[in-house]
């Protein structure tokens, strides 16, 4: 039994991804579960494909996908993903899709296998605020979210959560933002409480 997570490179120009940096911070293992971590490109084109080897190698029992919201000051779990996508920004590959369906003839919406309220309520005992979010965007994180929930079997847990910037990103950008260590302990934390859901 293995537990995935995945993060995405750093995209906008910026030089760094929080979602990225934070997969060097997980154990090994988490409750006897062997962890494996992956970097996604931020490219339309390429991610699923990236996904789907994922999958197909590891066959995992629990996926969390990780991704960065520039300007989101708290951990956002995300509710569901919706089946299409429309790019505000050019992705790494110079992609723009708009009015783009990620899967003709799939659900308009997918909504995500996490134990949420749980998750947020293991942060609010850990001192660590996050909000429950009602959309994961029109960008890469939607697109891998609603891959996710589409290509893996029901049983199996699946999301996803936007990470806030880092204090890297609020050096470069005055803004607020969540320490990475604080980040990765709620990211350690989720993936606990999935377990536990499984078990």
């Amino acid at each position: 039994m293995k537990v995935l997570v995945t993060g995405f490179e750093p995209f906008a120009g910026l030089a760094h991804n929080p979602s990225q940096a934070l997969l060097a911070h997980l154990p090994p293992r988490i409750r006897g579960t062997e962890v494996v971590s992956a970097c996604l490109p931020v490219n339309a084109q390429q991610a699923p494909a990236a996904l789907k080897a994922l999958y197909q190698t590891h066959t995992p029992r629990l996926a969390l996908h990780l991704g960065l919201a520039q300007n989101r000051p708290l951990l956002s779990l995300e509710r569901l993903a919706v089946n299409l996508l429309d790019f505000d920004i050019p992705d790494n590959g110079g992609h723009h899709p708009k009015d783009a369906p990620i899967l003709p003839g799939g659900p308009l919406a997918l909504l995500s296998r996490l134990p949420l309220r749980i998750i947020q309520a293991r942060w609010a005992q850990a001192g660590i605020p996050s909000t429950l979010s009602n959309s994961a965007g029109l960008y890469l994180c939607n697109q891998v979210m609603y891959l996710a929930l589409s290509w893996l079997p029901p049983e199996v847990p699946a999301g996803f959560i936007h990470l806030p910037p880092d204090e890297t990103l609020a050096a470069q950008r005055p803004q607020a933002y969540v320490p990475l260590k604080t980040q990765a302990q709620a990211i350690l934390l989720a993936l606990e409480t999935c377990l536990e859901a499984l078990a």
